[in-house]
């Protein structure tokens, strides 16, 4: 929306004071022409002084009439009383032009003719272009105004829609934190069960390290690549605590893609995934791995694991984790972002693909 143009769709009192300069400019110079062609030159001032009273006149109108539009609006369906309103006020419109223009010209250009007359002159040789002015001003004003509240509503649309995702996302990700310290505090309790109570402990602090890190984030629906590593570290410490060396964590990231931004949790649910199915079911232990590459302006992300795979009744793919991750990358990046979950082909295991549009906290590339 241009500065000048008030939210309303109208124009200040100098724009429209300029707008209707063009066509008094106009008239001068047509009329300056026509007196040459007639051998009865006129000089430029004086013709300007002669056209100035019609459409200035129709400029200190433009208000009254804009009011009488909306107040009478000449819309479907069209009503006669209103219709009779503006006829009346078109009219009166014209009378009062065409006095302003023989007063005025009565000074400029004398004639013998008399105020009257002159008036009556003015009065029917300008009005049809006085009525139809009027009529134009209307459906300009109706013009303005609709495209003012479209964009109005647009504008409403956007923040609504903004707001909805910022709800949406915050109620998505309240929903993972409880989900996630449930998760943590069934492997204590395993611990507690098993009366291990040194691991217990250790794994409770490591809880505290966790839940402190889940807090200083606030509601930020983004984060660092590292600090999302760091964060899953200390996740899978908890797990490691009660597994033991069986578990075995790789992480290849380039310190490059460190300062990449993912969404805040993005990758502990994946991980949860493998622990639950299919992973730390065999004495040897099993391994999680996960990766990040740039592909143009993508980061690609993955977490896999040799484990036993997804189950045929497809469980592992519609939990809770999963679940929120897939509605968060739609929520946040659109049809940009992908997410995959398969079992791997040439070995045992799953595979979670994600591909997001790549950006930076530095907003510098990556």
């Amino acid at each position: 929306m241009p500065r000048s143009e008030k939210r309303d769709g109208s124009f200040p009192a100098w724009l429209v004071f300029v707008m209707w300069t063009v066509p008094t400019v106009l008239s001068t110079f047509e009329t300056v022409m026509f007196a040459r062609l007639a051998k009865r030159p006129i000089p430029v001032w004086r013709a300007f002084v002669s056209e100035a009273p019609q459409w200035y006149g129709l400029a200190l109108f433009s208000p009254i009439i804009v009011a009488l539009g909306e107040q009478f609006p000449l819309r479907r369906p069209i009503r006669i009383g209103h219709v009779l309103v503006h006829a009346v006020a078109s009219l009166l419109v014209s009378a009062c032009v065409a006095t302003a223009d023989a007063v005025v010209n009565s000074l400029t250009r004398p004639s013998r003719a008399s105020l009257l007359t002159s008036t009556s002159n003015w009065f029917l040789s300008g009005l049809p272009a006085t009525t139809l002015a009027y009529f134009a001003i209307i459906g300009i004003s109706y013009a303005l105004r609709s495209t003012a509240r479209l964009r109005e509503r647009e504008r409403q649309a956007a923040e609504l829609e903004a707001q909805l995702r910022e709800a949406q996302l915050g109620a998505l990700r309240m929903q993972l934190q409880p989900h996630f310290l449930f998760n943590s505090l069934n492997a204590i309790m395993a611990l507690v069960r098993d009366r291990d109570t040194e691991r217990a402990i250790q794994a409770l602090s490591l809880l505290s390290d966790v839940l402190r890190a889940t807090v200083n984030s606030a509601n930020a629906h983004e984060t660092t690549l590292a600090q999302e590593l760091d964060f899953l570290t200390r996740y899978l410490e908890i797990e490691r605590v009660r597994f033991g060396n069986r578990l075995r964590v790789t992480v290849d990231v380039p310190n490059d893609l460190h300062d990449a931004l993912v969404p805040t949790f993005l990758l502990q649910p994946f991980v949860e995934n493998s622990l639950k199915h299919g992973i730390l079911r065999e004495r040897t232990g099993n391994e999680i791995k996960v990766t990040a590459r740039t592909l143009n302006d993508t980061l690609a992300i993955t977490v896999a694991d040799d484990g036993r795979g997804l189950p045929s009744h497809g469980e592992s793919t519609s939990g809770v984790g999963i679940a929120n991750a897939r509605s968060r990358l739609e929520h946040m990046y659109g049809p940009t972002a992908r997410l995959s979950v398969r079992n791997a082909v040439a070995a045992a295991g799953t595979i979670v693909d994600i591909s997001l549009p790549l950006r930076t906290a530095s907003g510098a590339p990556a």
